[in-house]
């Protein structure tokens, strides 16, 4: 006979019976997250350009005028030069009196300009004097073989060598034995040539006599003229000039009369083609340019810079046909013993007799 189940049992089984339900159910799966998605990639900051470097500023002033043929455009050529190859930002000042010079120097130094040129040798004093109130401002003086300080530079063609070549091609040249040879000031830079002239012509020609003038002025073409001419009058054949814009009248007076004329500062020949033999070069435009150059660079030194025949910024210009090819080889012969050293030409400041 079975025996009943008693709780117990039963409760057992019940339980036995809701596990195996249980544990044959398909397992639920929990939902997979979806994968997170990367934010975009931030955007780079912007950055800022870099400033542009400033331009240097450079400023020049003059005592004559920028088309004179000569002494002053020869300069303004250079502001140009320094403009288009360094990337200068440029202002320039013409036909400026000395008295206006402090002035002049004063408004630009006030203005930041970083270099401030004055062409010529007038300029050095007031450069010195200048120069210590704009102690980050760079002076520049052309033709002045005393003007350095701190910041104060002096670009100096050693022209006395090619004032002796063309004294010494005059001295070949004439026939007259008679030679003219008129200048603007007796600044010693200007003297100096003067006087070299004189010594070249004398050693190419022993019977040469040279009269010098100095009509006090660099603008003067009138004053200019009536020297050259009263030279001529007196038997010169060959007039010299070391005037600048007034330069222009001692060529017209040669022209007239029919002599020649050796011009100087840039090749003149096209003002008188059938007059102006030679010119003495004085390249001041690369001077300028070398000079804020080497400035720009962090080259500054605070000296008196020469340049001499060797440099190209000093010579004679062509003869354009007008001097026969023996005088012009004798002449290249002088200069070759100046570069050498055989020959020197002395400085000369003061006038003799």
């Amino acid at each position: 006979m079975r025996k009943p189940f008693n709780l117990v049992q039963m409760f057992t089984a019940a339980l036995l019976i809701v596990g195996l339900t249980l544990g044959c159910a398909p397992a639920e799966v929990a939902p997979t997250a979806a994968p997170a998605t990367s934010p975009p990639p931030a955007e780079p900051a912007a950055t800022e350009p870099p400033a542009p470097e400033e331009s240097l500023r450079v400023a020049l002033v003059l005592p004559g005028s920028i088309s004179d043929k000569g002494f002053n455009q020869s300069a303004y050529e250079g502001l140009l030069m320094i403009e288009s190859e360094l990337g200068a930002e440029t202002a320039f000042s013409e036909n400026t009196p000395v008295a206006d010079f402090q002035q002049v120097y004063r408004s630009y130094g006030d203005q930041g300009y970083d270099v401030i040129i004055g062409h010529g040798f007038e300029f050095g004093e007031v450069a010195l004097e200048i120069a210590p109130e704009y102690p980050d401002t760079y002076f520049v003086v052309t033709n002045n073989p005393e003007a350095a300080a701190a910041n104060v530079s002096s670009v100096q063609p050693n022209s006395k060598d090619a004032a002796y070549l063309a004294g010494y091609l005059a001295g070949l040249t004439t026939e007259s034995n008679k030679l003219g040879a008129v200048a603007g000031f007796d600044f010693p830079v200007i003297v100096a040539q003067m006087e070299a002239f004189k010594l070249g012509a004398i050693a190419a020609n022993a019977d040469a006599e040279v009269t010098i003038v100095y009509i006090g002025s660099f603008e003067d073409v009138a004053k200019a003229k009536e020297a050259a001419l009263a030279q001529i009058s007196n038997g010169a054949d060959i007039v010299y000039h070391i005037a600048d814009a007034a330069g222009v009248g001692v060529i017209q007076a040669a022209q007239e009369q029919g002599v020649y004329a050796i011009g100087w500062g840039l090749d003149q020949n096209s003002i008188a083609p059938e007059t102006v033999i030679t010119s003495e070069i004085v390249d001041t435009a690369r001077m300028m340019y070398l000079e804020v150059k080497d400035i720009q660079e962090g080259n500054f030194d605070g000296t008196v810079r020469f340049f001499g025949l060797d440099t190209g910024v000093t010579g004679l210009s062509d003869y354009h046909g007008l001097v026969p090819d023996d005088v012009a080889q004798q002449v290249e012969q002088v200069q070759q013993q100046i570069l050498s050293g055989e020959l020197e030409v002395p400085f000369i400041p003061v006038p003799t007799e």
